[in-house]
C-alpha cells in the first residue's frame, strides 16, 4: 500500500528536466523527497484523507533553480553594512550622488561613539554615464572630509576612498602591495584613493564598523528568503573563506526547519595545503570578501586550517575550492591576448595605462602545483578565469594534471566565467569532460560598454559561446556572479540573455547570434546540468522519484512565453526539503467530491484577502476535482 503523500500537485504545466520522463500530469510529495510524478491516476493513489492537494491554476511546476556561482555571504555582508548605488538601480550620477549625500548627511548627524563610515557598493560608470574620474580628493570635495568614505566598484575589485579612510586605517603613502592588492600612487608617490583587489581594499574597509551579531543574523534572513523568492532553492558561494564568526550563524540558519535555500561552499585557496608550499608561497587574493573580524581587517582563512567551522548538512557544506586565475574584465585586470581598448571610460574605470593586457595571478608551475594538490585530495576545484590566457592556462594544467592521473575520476572539475573562452578551448575542455560555468549575463548589462569602449565588437560577440558547448557535448551552467553584478540575482534575466544574446535595453542587437542556445538548454543550465556541477544530481535539479523535493512554481511557462518575455514570469512559491516557503498564499476552491488549494494566476486576483489561508485538506478518497481527472485521461487517448 502506497503510503499517503503530504502534498498532491496537477492542473498545470509539470515540467521535470529529466529526460527519461520531461512532463508529468501529476506530482507527489512525502516528506522531503518527490513520492511519485507521472499520470494522474498512478499518483493519484498516493492521495489519502491529510494530502494537501494544490491545483496548480495552469501555471508551472519545475525543480528549484539552482544558481552555481554567487558570493553569497558577500551578498550579506553587502545588505549588513552597504548602500546600493548601483546601475541596476540608478541611471544617472545626479541621482547617485543625492542618494550618497543624504546617507553621509544622516551619518553626521548620528552620536555614535565609534566614527561611522559612509561605505557605498556598486560604482558602474558602463552603466550611468557621465560618473567622474574617482579620487581621494574628489570624494573629499564632493561629500566629506569628516567621515571615512569608501566607494566600492560593481566589480568588487577595485575601490575608493578618501583621506579620512585612510587616516582611520592608518594606511600612509609609505604602505606597499602585497599578495595582489594594490594601493594606487600618484607620480610624486602620494597615495590616489584608488584601491585595486582585495587585500588592499580590506586593508582599509577592514577599519569600518563592523554589523553586530544582530543586524548579520538578520541579513542572513533577509539574504535567503530574497534568493527563494527569486527562485532559488540552492545557491553556491565560489568565494567562501572559513570563518569562526559567521559560520556558527551559516550553520545554525541552514539546520532552522525554515531555511529556504542549500547553500555549497567553494573554499578560496592560494597553493597547495602542505608545510613547504605555505611557508614559500606568496598569496595571490583577488575575491573580495567584506567579512571583517575582531582584528579589524578582513578574516581570512589561514592556508592548511584544520577542517571546516561548522558541521555540514543537506543544506551546508564544502563542495570544493576556488583559485582566482585572473581578474575581471571591468578594471583591466582580466588576462586577455589582445589589449583593452582605450576610452574616456576605461580611464574613468581605473584601468591600468595603456596597453593593457591584464594579469595572470600564478604562474603557470603555481597553478600546476595547486591543481595537482587538490585532485590528488579528491577535492572538486573551481577557476576564475575571464581572459583568453587565463582560460589557455587553466585547461592546459586541467590537461596535464588530468592526464597523468592514474585512474579516472569523476571530479568535475570547473572553469567559471569563461568569458572569452574560444571554440578550441571548449574542444579541449570536453575532452576532459570539465564543468564550464558561464557568465554569460554581461551581456545584459554590459554589451554596449563592451563594444564601445572596452573590448571592441568581435570580442564582444564571440563573449561566452555557449553554443559550441551543447555542440560539443559538455554539461554546462550559467550564472551571474553577485554580489559583483548590479542588482540582485535575476535568473530570468540570465536565461534571457542565454536565449536571445541581447542587451537589456536593446533586444534587436544580437552579440553573437550563432552562440545562442535554446530554452531547454537555458534551463537545464540552472537545474540538472547545475546540480550536476555541484555532484548533487543524485538529489537535485530535476522532479524524479526519491530525488528532493525542491520544487518550484511559475506564473508562466518558461518553455511557451517570447524569451523576450521571461523576465515577466513571476515566482510564486518555492519548496525545499517538501517544505512550503510562503511565498504567497494559496486558497481554498471547491470542486465536485473535495477541497484542493490554489495558487492565484496574479496577485490582483486576491485583492481583499487577509490573513493567512488555514490549510485545507481533501476529504474522503474520491477525486478532488473528478473532471480535471477526466480531462486528463482524455487527453492521453
Amino acid at each position: 500500500m502506497t503510503s499517503q503523500a503530504d502534498f498532491f500537485f496537477y492542473g498545470g504545466n509539470i515540467i521535470t528536466m529529466d529526460e527519461n520522463n520531461p512532463s508529468a500530469e501529476a506530482l507527489a510529495v512525502k516528506g522531503d523527497n518527490i513520492q511519485a510524478v507521472g499520470k494522474f491516476d498512478e499518483v493519484f493513489t498516493s492521495v489519502g484523507p491529510t494530502t494537501e492537494v494544490i491545483y496548480l491554476n495552469h501555471q508551472t511546476l519545475l525543480p528549484g533553480f539552482i544558481e552555481p556561482h554567487q558570493h553569497a555571504t558577500m551578498m550579506v555582508m553587502k545588505r549588513a553594512l552597504f548602500v546600493d548605488i548601483s546601475g541596476y538601480n540608478y541611471r544617472t550620477y545626479e541621482k547617485v550622488k543625492e542618494v550618497m549625500t543624504i546617507e553621509i548627511a544622516e551619518l553626521v548627524k548620528q552620536n555614535a561613539s565609534a566614527l561611522p563610515w559612509g561605505r557605498f557598493f556598486g560604482w558602474d560608470p558602463e552603466l550611468i554615464p557621465n560618473m567622474p574620474k574617482l579620487s581621494a580628493d574628489f570624494l573629499d570635495e564632493e561629500f566629506s572630509r569628516d567621515i571615512p568614505v569608501a566607494i566600492v566598484g560593481q566589480s568588487g575589485h577595485v575601490a575608493w576612498v578618501n583621506h579620512k579612510a585612510f587616516e582611520i586605517a592608518g594606511v600612509e603613502d609609505s604602505i606597499e602591495n602585497e599578495h595582489g592588492g594594490v594601493f594606487v600612487k600618484d607620480e610624486d608617490g602620494h597615495l590616489t584613493g584608488q584601491l585595486f583587489e582585495d587585500p588592499a581594499i580590506t586593508r582599509v574597509l577592514g577599519a569600518s564598523p563592523k554589523p553586530t551579531p544582530e543586524e548579520l543574523e538578520s541579513a542572513v534572513w533577509d539574504q535567503w528568503k530574497d534568493y527563494s523568492a527569486r527562485g532559488f532553492t540552492t545557491v553556491t558561494d565560489l568565494g567562501y573563506m572559513r570563518n569562526k564568526h559567521i559560520d556558527p550563524l551559516l550553520e545554525a540558519i541552514s539546520l532552522n526547519d525554515t531555511c529556504p535555500v542549500r547553500l555549497a561552499l567553494y573554499r578560496i585557496v592560494h597553493g597547495p595545503e602542505n608545510e613547504a608550499a605555505l611557508a614559500n608561497r606568496k598569496k595571490t587574493e583577488c575575491c573580495l570578501r567584506l567579512i571583517p573580524n575582531d582584528e579589524g581587517s578582513t578574516a581570512r582563512s589561514a592556508d592548511g586550517e584544520e577542517g571546516p567551522t561548522f558541521s555540514p548538512n543537506p543544506k551546508l557544506w564544502e563542495a570544493g575550492v576556488k583559485v582566482v586565475a585572473d581578474g575581471s574584465p571591468h578594471c583591466g585586470s582580466a588576462a586577455v591576448r589582445e589589449p583593452f581598448l582605450n576610452s574616456n571610460l576605461t580611464e574613468t574605470l581605473g584601468f591600468p595605462p595603456a596597453p593593457c593586457y591584464g594579469n595572470l595571478n600564478y604562474s603557470t608551475q603555481d597553478l600546476l602545483d595547486t591543481v595537482k594538490f587538490f585532485h590528488q585530495q579528491g577535492t572538486q576545484i573551481a577557476i576564475h578565469a575571464h581572459g583568453e590566457r587565463a582560460i589557455d592556462q587553466v585547461i592546459g594544467v586541467y590537461e596535464q594534471v588530468l592526464n597523468e592521473s592514474e585512474e579516472p575520476k569523476d571530479m568535475r572539475h570547473r572553469v567559471e566565467h569563461l568569458g572569452l573562452c574560444t571554440v578550441d578551448d571548449i574542444v579541449r575542455s570536453a575532452k576532459l569532460n570539465l564543468a564550464l560555468s558561464f557568465f554569460v549575463c554581461h551581456l545584459y548589462f554590459y554589451a554596449k560598454s563592451y563594444t564601445e569602449h572596452i573590448f571592441g565588437a568581435e570580442r564582444t560577440n564571440r563573449w561566452t559561446p555557449l553554443s559550441e558547448a551543447t555542440k560539443h557535448g559538455l554539461r554546462w551552467s550559467i550564472h551571474q556572479d553577485h554580489a559583483t553584478f548590479p542588482g540582485p540575482p535575476l535568473p530570468f534575466a540570465n536565461l534571457k540573455t542565454a536565449v536571445t544574446r541581447a542587451h537589456r535595453d536593446d533586444k534587436d542587437t544580437i552579440y553573437g547570434p550563432e552562440y545562442c542556445v535554446s530554452i531547454h538548454e537555458a534551463m537545464k543550465a540552472v537545474t540538472i546540468d547545475a546540480a550536476w556541477q555541484i555532484h548533487k544530481d543524485d538529489i537535485l535539479g530535476s522532479l524524479t522519484k526519491n530525488k528532493r523535493a525542491d520544487l518550484l512554481i511559475l506564473s508562466k511557462n518558461p518553455y511557451e512565453v517570447d524569451p523576450f518575455e521571461l523576465e515577466e514570469i513571476k515566482v510564486l512559491e518555492t519548496f525545499t526539503d517538501g517544505r512550503r516557503n510562503e511565498l504567497n498564499k494559496t486558497y481554498p476552491v471547491n470542486f465536485p467530491g473535495g477541497t484542493v488549494m490554489m495558487y492565484a494566476k496574479e496577485s490582483s486576483e486576491r485583492k481583499g484577502m487577509d490573513g493567512p489561508v488555514k490549510s485545507m485538506k481533501r476529504k474522503g478518497g474520491s477525486s478532488p476535482m473528478r473532471q480535471e481527472r477526466k480531462t486528463a485521461k482524455s487527453k492521453r487517448h
